[in-house]
């Protein structure tokens, strides 16, 4: 009997064990599942912003060039009204010279009728029409190449003109797309972001990114430092050169570490041309940005899709001074810090805010669609206004500016790219 008890304890020992393990597999796959889940998910926003982001930055670039064609199409009309204005003057000049000419003609009597006292006056007359005659044939050459050069700038002008409103013409269809990449990745992320374990698996890939970003920056760096470090060791190895082509080698003449001409050896005589100064060292490489601020917020409630377009061309011969994040009209926009807005109108950015931040840091806010409240302290993360397109802009989009202690701006993209 008791064996049999002892064994029915067995058998329901190891049926508990076997369901025990039935059970812990099956959470296991469950949360293996689960993460796979939002692996993907996190990488199907991923893709959808690289997505957007690119369309965005083919679209800011046929903006940039448009831009940039205006500008010269305006430098060349400006040009072309000058010459024009030079031809007429030409024009005028000839005029002048014909009429005084024909009546110089008409005027000029008989040699036979001319009394013999008047002949020196005759002879005089006639050399300085025969001068005249001189400066008016000249004036006409001038006329000709003015016209000449009237009509090439002229083709000039309407080719570029072309050249223009194509680049307008792509720039539209480079807008269309950009702007349904970036209603695309709003429903995706409608759609995937309302899981925490998206949004974490998300946080995850942008670490990544911003890491490698980082270290693509300090390779950069390390290879500009390179550079600028290995030119002035190339200009005194020139210097070297020039001076052992112009002294013998045991003359103790190689010129300065510059290459200066009065360093070439005194034994190599007078006839050798002194060598050439070396070119002085380029510029060292900008300064980085400065990394972004621990606590900053993106500054889009909502989709977005941006790109470095930092210096970019803009009308008016501008250069862009901030970052333009596309989104669709509406979406909220929030205090990227704590601070103070002050709400403005201006005729290049529409509706704009500045944001005087608690970090000490001013930060501007463009082409607004509307303010919420009025000028007033905010905490950071509260609404401030929504993406519009007032002002200079062609698509729904928000023009950010960061400006570190208040002055200057510098390129805000690692700032976004860190949040958004």
């Amino acid at each position: 009997m008791s064996s049999a008890r002892g064994g029915w304890w067995r058998a329901a020992f190891g049926a508990g064990a076997i369901l025990s393990l039935v059970f812990s597999s099956t959470l296991m796959s469950t949360d293996a599942y689960a993460g796979s889940e939002a692996e993907r998910a996190a990488r199907e926003i991923q893709d959808a912003r690289d997505r957007a982001n690119a369309a965005a930055q083919a679209m800011f670039d046929a903006e940039s060039r448009v831009d940039q064609l205006n500008v010269d199409i305006a430098a060349k009309e400006a040009a072309l009204a000058q010459m024009e204005a030079n031809v007429s003057s030409l024009r005028e000049s000839l005029s002048v010279a014909a009429v005084q000419r024909f009546t110089q003609g008409i005027n000029v009597g008989n040699p036979l009728f001319t009394p013999v006292d008047g002949m020196n006056s005759q002879a005089t007359a006639d050399v300085f029409a025969s001068a005249a005659t001189g400066r008016t044939l000249a004036s006409m050459d001038d006329f000709a190449a003015a016209i000449d050069e009237l009509d090439h700038a002229r083709a000039d002008l309407d080719d570029q003109k072309a050249e223009a409103q194509a680049a307008r013409d792509s720039f539209e269809n480079l807008k269309a797309q950009a702007e349904a990449e970036v209603v695309r990745l709003q429903e995706i992320e409608d759609q995937r972001l309302k899981d925490e374990a998206v949004q974490r698996e998300l946080e995850k890939l942008r670490a990544a990114e911003a890491e490698k970003e980082r270290q693509a920056q300090e390779a950069a760096a390390a290879e500009a430092a390179a550079a600028a470090a290995q030119q002035p060791q190339a200009a005194r190895a020139a210097g070297d050169n020039s001076g052992a082509g112009a002294a013998p080698a045991d003359s103790g003449g190689v010129g300065s570490d510059l290459g200066a001409a009065d360093g070439g050896g005194g034994s190599s005589g007078g006839d050798s041309p002194a060598p050439a100064p070396a070119p002085a060292p380029a510029p060292a490489p900008p300064p980085p940005p400065p990394p972004p601020r621990p606590g900053m917020v993106c500054p889009v409630m909502g989709a977005a899709a941006f790109s470095d377009t930092w210096g970019a061309p803009r009308s008016g011969g501008r250069q862009h001074q901030g970052v333009d994040m596309m989104s669709p009209s509406g979406t909220p926009l929030v205090a990227v810090v704590s601070g103070s807005v002050n709400f403005k109108q201006t005729p290049l950015g529409g509706n704009s805010v500045w944001l005087s931040g608690n970090d000490g840091n001013r930060y501007f806010y463009a082409h607004l669609s509307a303010f919420e409240g009025s000028s007033r302290s905010v905490s950071q993360g509260e609404v401030i206004g929504y993406v519009g397109s007032t002002g200079n802009a062609y698509t729904p989009h928000l023009h950010f500016e960061v400006h570190p202690g208040g002055g200057v701006a510098v390129n805000p993209t690692p700032y976004v790219r860190a949040v958004c």
